[in-house]
């Protein structure tokens, strides 16, 4: 495991701490594989994921990895070597089998930005800006598209991916990125009354939560309402064992 995040387990809380403050804890590709590890692993006693960063800022981007200048590359070569891992690592996020609480202070840009909006909550301080700054540098940022984009409007992406204008905690409330904005001061007692809350739970109650989360949106009414039966079954059952 990189020595740039610690992931701990305590009490039904898997913390996954970002440990590169001086560079904005921008990711790694090591960090990058530490956190999948950790999130595909989740044992049967985890009950909420809570992804956390030192320092000042959230997350500020992620260093790509890029071929070498001069070098020959088709765009396959390109897609697995850039485009292939990073959503990879959203659908990951994304499909956590139990809730993922984000504790987002300063600034979120980017993949920053995308991590705040794959989790179930995210909980930030309201000094914390959200920013997708990708096409400052002639970038596409379809890949923190991909992460946004079953979040929000398609006025809100378009806005923040063409306009690039960083946004404050309140509007990135407003728009559907995160789940609760509260004073910096507070934001650790909210993060960890929340953590603690969800770690009462049983893990058949949050695991059924999470996949009705995952499945529903893009599910018919019908649909839907058989879901909801079977998944409040299956987890009240676990209590008649």
């Amino acid at each position: 495991m990189s020595d740039e995040i610690e992931i701990t387990r305590d009490g039904g809380i898997l913390r996954i701490g970002l440990k590169r403050p001086e560079q904005g804890n921008a990711l790694t590709p090591a960090m990058t594989a530490a956190i999948t590890d950790a999130v595909t692993k989740v044992d049967a006693e985890t009950r909420v994921i809570v992804p956390t960063a030192e320092g000042n800022d959230f997350c500020t981007g992620r260093v790509a990895a890029m071929p070498k200048p001069g070098t020959q590359a088709t765009a396959n070569d390109l897609r697995a070597m850039i485009s292939d891992p990073v959503l990879d690592f959203y659908d990951v996020l994304r499909n956590a089998p139990v809730p993922v609480l984000a504790r987002v202070q300063g600034k979120a840009a980017g993949v920053g930005c995308a991590l705040a909006a794959l989790a179930d909550v995210a909980v930030a301080a309201d000094n914390a800006v959200f920013v997708v700054p990708e096409m400052n540098h002639d970038i596409a940022p379809t890949l923190v598209m991909d992460a946004l984009c079953d979040r929000v409007s398609r006025a809100t992406l378009a806005r923040l991916v063409l306009t690039r204008d960083p946004v404050s905690a309140t509007e990135a409330l407003e728009m559907g990125v995160i789940g609760k904005v509260v004073p910096d001061s507070e934001l650790d007692a909210e993060v960890e009354r929340l953590a603690a809350q969800l770690a009462k739970n049983s893990a058949s109650t949050v695991r059924a939560i999470k996949a009705f989360l995952i499945c529903a949106p893009e599910s018919s009414h019908a649909t839907r309402k058989e879901l909801a039966a079977l998944l409040n079954a299956t987890a009240t059952a676990e209590k008649f064992r």
